[in-house]
């Protein structure tokens, strides 16, 4: 490697500038033998591009394609865990289809297609999950492990699982916690927003008192989850964060923990009477804890 990439600047060097393109950034990655991309470019599978190429490559379709792969995994999920946590290569076969008609990137497509070949061998598949789940996490940053937890969570016949989960806001779920803390200026406005929605969902709950009124709690509850996806990044790092609040964050603090603690109280209740059997109550309840 040290000699190679000296012989490759004097190679392009010499080179008119419009006979070559600079490689692409896990190109370059492989080049220098950082995994996975060295991996996956050794074993013959095409490397995904990073976030910021894809966003560049497709900048008003970009949300559309993420949403895309979201509608494609949570179909993907829910028909193995009708099969009992099996991934067929027909069903990776027919997602890519799918994928591909909702408009998602055709890499990703290309990818589900590859895993549902023969052709491959073992270490060729290994590295073929690693790109994909680059592919997923980093490049479109779609959380496959949230969907797969919140589908085995959902307790419903197969014949309307599918179907209620497609009803979520999926452009606001599934997302990866983001690894920046907020801005210091978005702190006071996130957390009137977390007990505005907190304060919602209490009033929403209360009401429930059948199972009749705990699904249509659920349905209520879903319209408040792309409010909810705004404070993602706040909720992800209030625990961490060293911040001195001013007196008037204090009590937007103090606010928000007594709709909490009323929150709380209501959900025990619920708690004592099973939620009325209501598993689509209990499943969309949970993404606001």
């Amino acid at each position: 490697m040290r000699g190679f990439l000296p012989a490759l600047v004097v190679l392009l060097a010499g080179l008119p500038a419009a006979a070559w393109e600079p490689p692409a950034q896990h190109e370059w990655a492989a080049l220098l033998g950082q995994e996975p991309f060295a991996g996956i470019q050794d074993a013959g599978i095409p490397l995904p591009p990073s976030r910021e190429e894809a966003m560049a490559a497709a900048p008003l379709h970009y949300g559309l394609q993420r949403e895309a792969i979201k509608y494609a995994l949570v179909c993907r999920t829910a028909a193995a865990n009708a099969a009992r946590n099996r991934i067929s290569p027909e069903l990776n076969r027919a997602v890519a289809g799918l994928a591909r008609r909702r408009g998602a990137p055709e890499l990703f497509c290309r990818y589900l297609e590859l895993m549902s070949g023969q052709e491959l061998g073992r270490r060729q598949q290994y590295e073929l999950r690693q790109a994909f789940n680059y592919l997923v996490l980093q490049t479109y940053g779609v959380d496959m492990l949230q969907i797969r937890v919140f589908s085995e969570g959902l307790q419903l016949p197969e014949k309307t699982h599918l179907a209620f989960m497609l009803s979520l806001p999926l452009a606001f779920m599934f997302d990866p916690e983001p690894p920046e803390e907020p801005a210091r200026e978005t702190l006071l406005g996130d957390i009137r927003t977390m007990t505005q929605v907190l304060r919602r969902c209490h009033e929403i709950l209360g009401g429930v008192h059948d199972r009749a009124s705990a699904d249509a709690a659920a349905e209520q509850l879903k319209e408040l989850l792309p409010l909810w996806s705004t404070t993602l990044r706040t909720r992800a790092h209030s625990r961490t964060m060293a911040v001195q609040f001013l007196p008037h964050e204090n009590l937007a603090l103090q606010l928000l923990d007594s709709t909490t603690s009323a929150l709380v109280a209501t959900r025990r209740r619920l708690h004592e009477k099973q939620w009325f059997n209501s598993a689509r109550l209990v499943s969309v309840d949970e993404l606001f804890r």
